[in-house]
Order: C-alpha cells, then structure tokens, then sequence
C-alpha cells in the first residue's frame, strides 16, 4: 500500500472539497457553493446526476390508491398503456380500465444550505461538480 506525501495530501485538497449549497439552477442543472475553510463561493457547478426523486400518484375512478412501483433507468416499456417524455421532471403515465398513475422523476438537485461533496478539475480554473449530498 502506497503512503501519501504532503503534496499528495495538498493536491487531494484542492480537488476534492466540501461546502455548503448558496444557490441552485435547476434550469442549467448547477449550483454554487461556499467553502467554509477558504471563505469563497463558487462559481457554477455541474450537478452530476445523481439518484432521482421519484412520486407516485395513482387513481381509481378518481380517488388515489397506495401502489408500490420500482424506477429503473432502463426501457420503461412496461405494455400497461403507459406513455413516456424524456423531459423534467420525467413522467409516466399508465392507464388501465378506471385506474390511472401517474409517477414522475425528478433528478437530484441540492437545497439551498445543505452540505454538499465537490470535485474541482485539478488545473485551478475552477470547474468543478457536485458529486453528492452529505
């Protein structure tokens, strides 16, 4: 196992940092951080995609009914009549005799004010991803 040097170490700072939230894009899927120990804010950061909020909303002759389902990212041809727009939120719709569900799947975004896990390219430019929430 390899040992790590201080310029290892210094590197491995500067790439990888953590920081709070002070901003979101949803449109541009970006957010802006602010790194506590350095005292800076981000410029905008790429939101790399991350596991989806999924809601389901699933009717009988108008009243909703509880329904367990499974998201999956592959084909959602599921042959229930189901339609599918690959837009945000992502949403599928399925109708069956009087009953109708509708889920839809957001992508992951940060809230404002939560601690975040960043990646910044090592050249210093400043280009950077949210890998995640913490």
């Amino acid at each position: 196992m390899s040992q790590f040097n201080d310029n290892d170490i210094q590197e491995l700072k500067d790439v990888v940092r953590i920081g709070i939230v002070s901003s979101v894009n949803p449109a541009k899927m970006t957010a802006r951080v602010k790194i506590q120990d350095q005292g800076i804010v981000t410029g905008d950061l790429k939101i790399v995609q991350n596991t989806p909020l999924i809601t389901v909303e699933n009717k009988d002759a108008g009243v909703k009914w509880d329904y367990e389902a499974e998201y999956t990212g592959y084909d959602r041809k599921l042959g229930l009549g189901e339609t599918y727009k690959k837009k945000y939120p992502d949403t599928i719709v399925t109708t069956y005799t009087s009953k109708e569900q509708t889920i839809k799947i957001y992508p992951w975004i940060p809230y404002i004010g939560q601690w975040v896990l960043c990646i910044f390219k090592p050249d210093g430019e400043g280009d950077g991803f949210i890998i995640g929430g913490i």
